[in-house]
């Protein structure tokens, strides 16, 4: 039974909304029509068997007008990771679509109403993905999955590791409900059989966002029996009773240490394993075999669109980049810095990060970003002479985001290196400055005039290695550098033209 009001003022759903303390999921407690035509008969759905399904992913970062506050990418790969890892047993398995969404707006980045949510889907959603916001506030909630926009906003506190916060709104977004259905907003009275129905709301769920109408159904509650286990709250039979929408811990077998009483007056304690429930995120450990059964049928035969990739990069990615240039508290050019790394066998895009403090606060940060390539070259004017900068990368492709991170390296910003070349010398250049063991370098030089010149080679210590060349110039001048015997890493060549000094990197692999 339904029952429906109509109203003027839109306060109340604000109010219902932003009272979740516990920053509970606010994902509507309603089985969608799909879903209740597919618990009727799910033989007549397709399911694909044990084939894995590749699933599209839009995620966007939501900051401020002013661009701070953005959930940091590698924490999100990290979540990223933790998402597939929740959903290896359904056969399901997501990528990142496309480039990763920053957006700078306050209203939306930190929202105590749906309406805005809604506002925000609908302006930036990607069709044919799963659109995923992270913001500060999610509508007083820790989450939530709006039909009628087909988006999914993630609470940043809600995230992070050991968080199941994703997969369960993704589940909501493949039409999985609640494991307690019907009992959203209300209190089971424990030590007492429990009604044979509850009533709920779900207004601001509906497939057709309309907030002036208040919608208040009913749903059976589920026995132990099973009897009436596809009727009764979530409508799955493997999936067993629970009452508790206020958020439990779990003891050592992963249930709900409160017993409760169904209306026949059977006890059962919930089961917290399931990432449905809501049990603390340390207890949650799958989706059941039903579960499962209708997110793949509604991806087959709801949102076949989505399905338009399903061999997405997504190879595994076993080794951290290694850091090459400049490290281990090298001087480097304020002016000219690159940071160069290693390439690593699977990745398609490298996250990488310039900090203040070797455990790269985010407050401290200097630069950050995502690059296809193995190099990232630092702003003119973002370091300050003299000061220790340390940096690292984190590679990662679409479909595989489980890896690690790089050793953190240092730098300190100096202007040794790149400085302007002194009157006398017209041209320099050392090619190639980046190369392997073994292989030489080519210096070319020209002065204007006959002028005394010496090359050293030097570690980043200062101390000399080499003495390349000393003698004259007439005018255009070359050699070779050789690196025969140098181990990797990087050195100083030093050129002195009548008496004045000039510096060029060489990085050896």
């Amino acid at each position: 039974m339904k029952y429906i009001y109509t109203i003027i003022a839109i306060s109340l759903f604000s109010t219902m909304l932003t009272g979740q303390q516990l920053y509970n999921c606010a994902t509507p407690p309603v089985k969608s029509d799909w879903l209740k035509r597919y618990q009727q008969n799910p033989d007549n759905y397709a399911r694909g068997g044990d084939t894995t399904l590749y699933v599209p992913v839009t995620i966007h970062l939501v900051g401020t007008d002013e661009g701070g506050g953005h959930y940091r990418v590698p924490d999100m790969l990290d979540d990223f990771c933790q998402l597939n890892e929740d959903f290896a047993l359904s056969n399901i398995q997501f990528f990142i679509e496309g480039e990763i969404n920053v957006i700078n707006n306050s209203s939306w980045y930190s929202h105590d109403s749906i309406y805005i949510g809604y506002e925000m889907m609908t302006t930036m959603n990607v069709p044919n993905t799963i659109n995923c916001y992270y913001v500060s506030v999610a509508a007083g909630s820790g989450g939530y999955n709006l039909p009628s926009a087909d988006g999914i906003a993630l609470r940043h506190g809600n995230m992070g590791p050991g968080s199941h916060t994703w997969a369960h709104e993704i589940g909501h977004n493949l039409s999985v409900q609640h494991t307690f259905l019907g009992w959203e907003g209300n209190i089971y009275n424990p030590g007492q059989p429990a009604p044979t129905e509850v009533y709920y709301n779900y207004t601001l769920f509906k497939p057709v966002f309309n907030p002036d109408t208040i919608i208040i159904d009913t749903a059976e509650v589920e026995l132990v029996a099973r009897t009436n286990c596809t009727i009764a709250a979530d409508g799955f039979c493997d999936t067993t009773p629970d009452y508790l929408s206020g958020g439990f811990a779990c003891n050592s077998s992963g249930e709900s240490a409160l017993e409760q009483i169904d209306p026949d007056g059977d006890t059962f304690n919930s089961d917290g394993k399931n990432f449905m429930s809501y049990a603390n995120d340390v207890c949650n450990q799958y989706f059941t075999p039903e579960q499962t059964g209708a997110m793949r049928a509604n991806l087959l035969n709801e949102k076949p669109g989505h399905l338009y990739n399903q061999d997405p990069v997504r190879d595994p990615i076993t080794m951290a980049p290694e850091g090459l240039s400049p490290i281990q508290g090298e001087p480097s050019d304020l002016n000219s810095t690159a940071l160069i790394w290693s390439a690593v066998s699977g990745a398609t895009a490298y996250h990488y990060e310039v900090n203040r403090l070797p455990n790269f606060n985010p407050t401290f940060s200097i630069a950050e970003g995502i690059t296809s390539d193995t190099t990232f070259s630092i702003t003119a004017g973002s370091l300050l002479e003299g000061l220790t900068y340390y940096w690292r990368v984190k590679p990662y492709n679409p479909g595989y985001t489980c890896t690690t991170v790089s050793a953190g390296e240092s730098f300190v910003a100096t202007d040794l290196i790149n400085i302007e070349d002194p009157e006398g010398i017209g041209h320099l250049q050392v090619y190639p400055n980046i190369l392997s063991a073994g292989q030489s370098a080519n210096l070319y030089l020209e002065t204007a005039q006959t002028e005394a010149l010496n090359i050293y080679l030097f570690n980043v210590s200062g101390q000399p290695l080499q003495d390349i060349y000393q003698g004259i110039s007439t005018g255009l001048f070359s050699t070779e550098i050789s690196t025969a015997g140098l181990s990797s890493g990087m050195y100083i060549i030093g050129i002195e033209v009548s008496g004045l000094w000039t510096y060029r990197k060489l990085l050896v692999l």
